[in-house]
């Protein structure tokens, strides 16, 4: 499945604005997340679409793991981690 990156960072800050105290969070994900994309990529593959950039993700639920791991990294204080590992 592809989705559009700008949607996909909609719907990650999102799911992690559903939980208390993830204002900021939020938002370094997403500042994260543009910065990893300048990065070479692991796992993920982004590819351009009709001039849009998306990414490709196996369905849905991988937005809410994608949201829940960085929780669980924020908590652990693993973050680079879960970036290298993204």
């Amino acid at each position: 499945m592809r989705i559009e990156i700008e949607e996909l960072i909609l719907q990650v800050k999102d799911e992690l604005l559903c939980f208390e105290g993830m204002e900021s969070r939020a938002d370094e994900w997403e500042k994260e997340f543009r910065q990893w994309m300048k990065t070479p990529k692991g796992k993920k593959e982004i590819m351009e679409s009709k001039g849009r950039y998306c990414i490709g993700i196996k369905d849905e639920e991988e937005i809410f793991e994608i949201a829940d791991s960085y929780i669980e990294a924020v908590g652990e204080d693993t973050i680079d981690k879960y970036w290298n590992e993204f």
